[in-house]
């Protein structure tokens, strides 16, 4: 693996927002990674998937939607990304019984469960809101002895929730090697041994059902693929997505009931949501 870019934004008295737009742009054009600290962001794509055209028309649109802001960008080397991580990785506390933390953190105690995530290129530290919403949510789960698929799996951090909250099995997939190997990775620090994961896309749920159905994706994947989510719920089973905007809901439930899904709920968390359909 090559250099990455690290294309740190300020914004010092931007709307609460800005971040989540910027966000939104630069994961569209393959920047993997982003960390918030002091109203700086910073973004991480890594060099040969850099290009410039696409960036700066991506910044375009970003400066409309927010006005413009400074930024800088710097050459991080590959041996030392995990140096950099670790800088500004803290510790996510779910609820008062669970707390995400880092292998370099020390062991919290007074949590029930404490998960453990080595946090290098997969998206799922439960810093961002979407994947926070979605532990939070899974945590109310009645999941024993239930069976779960998490699909674009990111770190694993979900399927790993599922399994510490007594899920039968679990299967985590995600298109990305990256992705693929960090869960593995991540099961062993947890010490789970229930996690199936495979490196594929949506097509891997073909002629499976799952009780529960955890997609922190984006839009248009769940939009267009609909269907598979729908397939692969058992009867009276549940599809919590995530990846999209509150105001993205009304498109997302059109396609849901399109697919013969029910609508449950929705919360939200600085304009991004999890919503919630049945079977």
């Amino acid at each position: 693996m090559g250099n990455y870019l690290e294309i740190t934004f300020d914004l010092s008295g931007k709307q609460a927002f800005a971040n989540d737009i910027i966000v939104a742009y630069l994961a569209e054009i393959g920047f993997e990674s982003f960390s918030e600290n002091n109203r700086k962001l910073s973004c991480y794509i890594q060099e040969e998937n850099f290009i410039e055209s696409t960036f700066f028309t991506a910044i375009s649109s970003i400066f409309n939607a927010i006005g413009s802001c400074e930024y800088t960008h710097v050459k991080i080397k590959n041996e030392n990304w995990n140096q950099q991580w670790e800088s500004q990785f803290k510790p996510v506390f779910v609820n008062t019984s669970c707390v995400v933390r880092a292998p370099f953190h020390e062991h919290i105690s007074g949590f029930q469960h404490e998960i453990i995530i080595a946090p290098k290129m997969s998206f799922g530290t439960g810093h961002h809101e979407t994947t926070f919403l979605m532990l939070e949510y899974i945590a109310s789960l009645p999941l024993q002895d239930k069976t779960v698929a998490d699909c674009g799996c990111g770190t694993g951090v979900l399927a790993i929730m599922a399994a510490k909250l007594g899920a039968k099995s679990v299967y985590a997939f995600d298109y990305d090697n990256r992705c693929y190997e960090n869960t593995i990775e991540n099961c062993e620090l947890n010490a789970i041994r229930n996690i199936i994961t495979e490196c594929g896309d949506l097509n891997m749920l073909e002629n499976k059902t799952f009780d529960y159905v955890f997609a922190n994706i984006n839009r248009n994947i769940l939009t267009q693929n609909m269907n598979k989510f729908s397939d692969s719920l058992n009867p009276d089973g549940l599809i919590i997505m995530s990846g999209f905007y509150e105001k993205d809901i009304p498109i997302v439930k059109k396609h849901a009931l399109l697919h013969k899904l029910k609508f449950v709920s929705f919360k939200t968390k600085k304009n991004w949501t999890i919503t919630v359909f049945s079977k």
